[in-house]
């Protein structure tokens, strides 16, 4: 009993009750399944009791940066037998995702230590970066040659 108390203090844990019901917590489910994969089944059955699986609408791809420099990743939005939606547009900037990140950082009050664990983990969800140039700065007026329409 005393090891599932310090489990649902951990801000793994504190991170998925917060964001519940936030769209957040779509991403914070995604990023952690990503970095946590053993643990989150257990995680899970603590936080909620009874629990089976995640239900739709889920995040079910790891981010990716695509070339207008958006985050995006595929969501499975029924569970009816439907392929899961590619390329969903889940921020429209990495300033965002560290913007949403921060806030829920914040509202936790996390200490430094799980602050640089929770944007690692976050880190690590964005998998991959289609932009032809990562340090482009989207306001720059040339930085527009470099992006498809």
């Amino acid at each position: 009993m005393r090891h599932a108390d310090e489990l649902r203090e951990t801000w793994q844990a504190r991170a998925i009750i917060a964001s519940k019901y936030d769209p957040l917590g779509m991403v914070v489910l995604s990023v952690l399944a990503h970095s946590f994969d053993e643990a989150m089944p257990m995680l899970m059955h603590l936080l909620f009791p009874g629990f089976v699986s995640v239900t739709t609408p889920f995040i079910c791809s790891h981010g990716k940066i695509n070339k207008r420099g958006h985050i995006v990743a595929d969501v499975l939005w029924y569970s009816d037998g439907r392929l899961p939606v590619k390329n969903v547009v889940i921020f429209r900037s990495t300033r965002g995702l560290e913007k949403s990140f921060r806030e829920l950082a914040d509202r936790l009050k996390l200490s430094d230590k799980d602050r640089r664990e929770l944007f690692a983990a976050a880190r690590r969800w964005v998998a991959a970066d289609e932009r032809l140039d990562p340090t482009m700065d989207p306001r720059d007026p040339d930085a527009k040659r470099l992006t498809v329409n």
